[in-house]
């Protein structure tokens, strides 16, 4: 048996580094893939999402008013800005777009061939000459070559040559998205000359001049290639800057023969005559290149990667030949060659004679080694990859996103079915978020994912929109988690309340972290006296006490503490971080709408006067109440006949209420009336007169933590029985004041969070040496 090449080896161990891929899929069209909708009465491509978009350029040109310029998305990919004031919404542009109208004109089954140009040719070349052997015929007849060239700025640009000594400048991989702009109108002019003209690019490249150019010239040949999806300009600059200073660069190559084909290796030329070279095994382009990770999400449903082919002609490197015939690779590079139309065979026999080798070889060949499906696996570490290119360097944006390595990672009741525990994880996910460190959301131990017996109201929806997810283990084996993140945060809710805490054991007090990763607590809460047995707080007191940072969210948890010997800190509810803009991300998904006004009722634990209640404020405000329960299915039936308002008319009990919904409730509102403490701050978020009655059964303290900083007491009541002037506070409350407290208690909150997480860390040393900055034992 053939021994494998390091670079099949190499590319092995980079791909199975990288955790939780999306299990394999049938081929989807890439809306399909999105779930993207067009809007209905589409005039142009600004109104379609950005995730469909390939970057092709035709719409650009193909606007007859210049409305529409290709630019840099947030990712550095080419996306269409459409000039509402120049748009005459003639809709030529969507006509044109090869990704909402995609063609297949070119046979299914091509003729497939292993392709050697001259010795060489192929020593400058990628693979095995084939670009070049097609390139040099066109320009023999006075023809013109297009194709992707590296420029001085090291920006990836497609550019037109008609010269064999400019034909160095196309031929070579580039691993970067190509601009083509403008290039697809110089094209159509001379071939209204009658001028022979070559295009080379990736297939959505091809699509998009056949569809500009809306019909085929018997003088252009169209020459896609074997593609996988390209990085962003803005990611090879980030790489460029961060490895070597672009100030410092003379050239750069992406593949290299020096040393071997069957390998990826490539070389940076310096300024001052040094070489370097990378290689997959450790450089980090390499692996972001070809782990998939920089991958423009269009790319993993490619339309033009299958045959029917997009090009008269495709070429790319043939891999897997030697498993096939091993005298087809004599490790200087090999091509695949296929025929896709009448086009193709007219230029094929042309050069074929040309070759060192020119051999036929089934189709199906070609498509098990290379990518001619449709589908292509990206990893899950892609979107943080993004999202850390702006904040960290870019070896380490890769190395954590390949790695699945984050820089935090949240332990608490995310999962739960609990509107106020969606929300705070929410609110303290996205703080992480915004200060620019990557989250992990430890997953829960414990329960299997029961998403498909709740349905809508299960709170995996906002968390699949939003969070990473880790894989799910066993308590016994979330030390494991220590090889992934840097940081561990607790938090918050009342996740030492004994009674929810016992199934976990001591988790929440982190025991299974290493005393070398930081442990923060942000804002959790005992919510009652301790009620552990001796033995748990002499453990949990143990493992509090080993944290590098406490914070509490009421002085009930700050007391337990103290006793305990930990100093922590009071700072306000994690989902007081956002304020209301942050969650009209969840409140806009809502499909909800009204016509008349209402009053929200959140009731946790109805008692025998709340119906009577709610029906007299609608009665007295003239408004409808909306009641919403306790999100847990198997106890909702029960609270609404506790709450017994079947006879009111004016009260409408909501059922199945998901989060999305329950925000938009706040948000549209007249008034609250809860005995939620969540309840209360979306109330107070929302700038919401309110009426709270306190929750001895859920944890009294924070009611009072939360009000009385907030100049708010006055709002909070043992009864709705006990509301001198119920009608008058739901019909007004001035935030001025409240709104002034809440500004200074969240910055201050927010502050704690950053300290404790950019404090430096004491490391004790417990190995044979000592580590720089850490304390012997």
């Amino acid at each position: 048996m053939k021994k494998k090449s390091f670079f099949s080896r190499a590319v092995r161990k980079v791909k199975s580094l990288v955790k939780g891929k999306a299990p394999a899929q049938p081929p989807q069209e890439p809306a399909k893939k999105y779930g993207l909708k067009l809007p209905e009465g589409l005039t142009h491509v600004g109104q379609m999402d950005g995730q469909l978009c390939s970057g092709c350029g035709a719409c650009a040109c193909t606007c007859p008013v210049g409305a529409i310029t290709m630019v840099r998305d947030a990712e550095g990919y080419l996306v269409p800005a459409v000039d509402e004031s120049k748009c005459i919404h003639c809709g030529k542009c969507t006509k044109v777009c090869p990704v909402l109208n995609t063609r297949h004109d070119n046979t299914p089954d091509p003729d497939c061939y292993a392709v050697m140009a001259s010795d060489e040719v192929r020593r400058n070349s990628s693979s095995g000459g084939a670009f070049t052997l097609l390139a040099e015929h066109i320009l023999e007849q006075g023809g013109y070559v297009c194709g992707a060239a590296l420029d001085e700025n090291f920006v990836v640009r497609h550019i037109i040559v008609d010269n064999a000594a400019d034909l160095s400048k196309l031929r070579g991989s580039k691993y970067v998205q190509s601009d083509t702009d403008g290039v697809y109108l110089k094209i159509r002019e001379l071939l209204k000359q009658g001028k022979q003209v070559l295009f080379s690019g990736c297939p959505c490249q091809v699509a998009g001049l056949n569809a500009f150019l809306g019909k085929r010239y018997p003088n252009l040949l169209l020459v896609d290639l074997v593609c996988h999806g390209g990085p962003s300009q803005k990611v090879f600059d980030r790489y460029l800057q961060d490895t070597y200073g672009k100030e410092n660069l003379q050239d750069f190559k992406f593949r290299t023969k020096e040393f071997g084909y069957n390998s990826f290796n490539q070389i940076a030329y310096l300024k001052d005559g040094t070489k370097v070279p990378g290689n997959i095994a450790f450089d980090a382009y390499e692996k972001c290149m070809h782990s998939g990770l920089a991958c423009k999400t269009v790319c993993a449903e490619c339309p033009f990667a299958p045959a029917p082919r997009q090009g008269d002609i495709t070429i790319g490197d043939f891999w897997g030949i030697s498993r096939h015939k091993p005298e087809y690779n004599d490790n200087l590079g090999t091509s695949v060659f296929l025929v896709n139309n009448a086009r193709g065979q007219e230029i094929w026999d042309a050069v074929r004679d040309r070759c060192k080798l020119a051999q036929s070889v089934p189709y199906d060949v070609a498509r098990r080694n290379n990518r001619f499906g449709s589908h292509m696996e990206i990893p899950t570490g892609r979107d943080w990859f993004f999202h850390m290119l702006d904040s960290k360097p870019f070896a380490t944006a890769v190395d954590y996103a390949i790695k699945r390595k984050f820089d935090v990672a949240i332990v608490g009741l995310w999962y739960g079915l609990n509107y106020g525990s969606m929300a705070t994880y929410f609110a303290l996910h996205q703080t992480l978020k915004k200060m620019g460190l990557s989250v992990l959301m430890v997953e829960n131990s414990l329960c299997p994912d029961s998403e498909n017996v709740y349905g809508k109201t299960h709170p995996r929806r906002l968390a699949h929109q939003f969070y990473d997810i880790s894989a799910r283990y066993p308590l016994r084996e979330l030390h494991v988690l220590n090889n992934h993140c840097d940081a561990f945060l607790v938090g918050a809710d009342q996740l030492w309340n004994v009674d929810l805490s016992r199934p976990y054991r001591q988790t929440y007090f982190l025991d299974f972290v290493d005393d070398n990763k930081k442990k923060i607590s942000v804002g959790t809460s005992f919510a009652k006296e301790y009620g552990g047995s001796a033995e748990e707080k002499l453990v949990s007191s143990y493992n509090l006490r080993r944290f590098d940072h406490v914070s509490v969210r009421d002085e009930l948890s700050r007391q337990i503490c103290a006793d305990w010997g930990v100093e922590s800190t009071v700072i306000c509810d994690p989902v007081l971080f956002c304020g209301k803009e942050d969650y009209e991300p969840i409140a806009n998904q809502a499909k909800l709408t009204h016509d008349e006004k209402f009053l929200m009722a959140y009731i946790l634990d109805p008692d025998d006067t709340t119906g009577k209640f709610l029906h007299d404020m609608a009665v007295a405000t003239g408004c409808k109440v909306v009641a919403v329960l306790d999100l847990y299915p198997p106890l909702w039936e029960e609270r609404r006949r506790r709450l017994n308002v079947d006879q009111y008319d004016d009260v409408e009990v909501k059922s199945e209420v998901d989060i999305f919904e329950w925000i938009w409730y706040y948000k549209h509102a007249e008034a609250v009336i809860t005995d939620s403490f969540h309840g209360t701050i979306f109330s107070i978020l929302y700038e919401k007169p309110f009426l709270t009655r306190t929750n001895y059964e859920r944890g009294y303290q924070r009611f009072v933590s939360l009000l009385t900083p907030l100049h708010l007491e006055s709002r909070m009541f043992n009864s709705f029985r006990d509301v001198p002037d119920p009608v008058g506070m739901l019909r007004e409350l001035d935030y001025t004041v409240p709104n002034q407290a809440l500004d200074a208690i969240r910055a201050e909150g927010l502050q704690w969070l950053r300290d404790a997480l950019e404090a430096p860390k004491k490391v004790t040393s417990k190995g044979i040496y000592p580590v720089y900055g850490s304390e012997e034992t």
